[in-house]
């Protein structure tokens, strides 16, 4: 049996769980591709078109995807045993997809130009002018995370438009990728930026000058599901990985990588799952999903204007 995955989940992680996965099914070959959310949507409405989309699984970082995807036929309804204790909020009602890692989004710095209580606590901190043009984000057209914490800052009365425009005027630097920013961060080209919890974590135990704050008034908190594509060649290996990358031993192999568990079984020292998911940005995803575009063209409006 095969089994091919699509993902915008990092080498590091995904190598992990194809380590592991091998090791307990031996008999299934487990392969993967991976690239930011846009790549691989790109990727799969491009097979779509010849004929049939490879992935048996895929698994972006940006849920209004896959009520896209839902839409439009394109996914297995599968109720996996694994996923009895995940909240009800991060699963689909009709069981087409469950999240399967929680990214959250905050505060990147580097821990050698920002110390004490120069740290930035929450957003607005990033603003201050002592950091005007050493901020950074990922372009939200290459990252479907910070297009996701785009949404949620603009859908916040205490954020909106203002908060990007502000970013702005404090000369925010934009990068495709959100490896990109944090790597920026870590090499203090910037000092602070808007990044991934996981890759700032990751770099940080690679023992380079990256710290991580979630802000004191809600991270961005993106849900990232994995799915079924239907009509998969492979659906007995698709279910059995999708099994276990939602058990408590795949989601361990996750968390041993950086990444955010959804099972409430594991306990992280510095927060739970349920601290961030009830203290986050809150998103309307239908809302997002109708304004993506009007919005990505808002953003590069701000953002992009000399």
């Amino acid at each position: 049996m095969k089994v091919m995955l699509y993902s915008s989940m990092k080498d590091s992680q995904l190598s992990a769980l194809q380590q592991n996965f091998t090791k307990k099914y031996p008999n299934i070959v487990f392969d993967y591709y991976t690239a930011g959310t846009g790549k691989v949507m790109t990727k799969i409405a491009a097979e779509q078109q010849a004929g049939g989309i490879a992935a048996d699984i895929i698994w972006v970082g940006e849920p209004t995807n896959y009520i896209e995807f839902k839409n439009q036929g394109l996914l297995e309804q599968y109720e996996s045993p694994e996923a009895t204790t995940i909240s009800s909020s991060l699963k689909d009602p009709d069981n087409y997809y469950c999240a399967a890692r929680i990214v959250g989004l905050g505060i990147a710095y580097n821990t050698n130009n920002v110390k004490g209580e120069d740290i930035p606590k929450d957003w607005n901190d990033v603003l201050d002018p002592k950091f005007k043009g050493v901020v950074g984000m990922t372009d939200p057209i290459f990252s479907g995370t910070t297009l996701y914490t785009v949404a949620a800052m603009t859908q916040n009365e205490q954020l909106g438009w203002d908060y990007l425009m502000k970013l702005k005027a404090n000369d925010v630097k934009l990068v495709q990728g959100s490896s990109d920013v944090i790597n920026k961060v870590a090499s203090g080209e910037y000092d602070v930026c808007i990044g991934v919890d996981y890759i700032a974590k990751d770099k940080a135990k690679q023992g380079s000058p990256v710290g991580f704050v979630y802000p004191a008034s809600g991270a961005s908190v993106v849900s990232s599901p994995i799915a079924i594509i239907k009509g998969t060649k492979n659906p007995e290996a698709a279910k059995i990985l999708y099994d276990y990358i939602l058990s408590v031993e795949g989601q361990n192999v996750l968390v041993q990588a950086n990444t955010f568990p959804v099972r409430p079984e594991i306990k992280l020292p510095d927060m739970s799952v349920e601290s961030l998911t009830n203290t986050a940005l809150p998103v309307d995803d239908n809302r997002l999903l109708s304004e993506k575009d009007d919005m990505l063209a808002k953003f590069d409006s701000i953002m992009k204007k000399k």
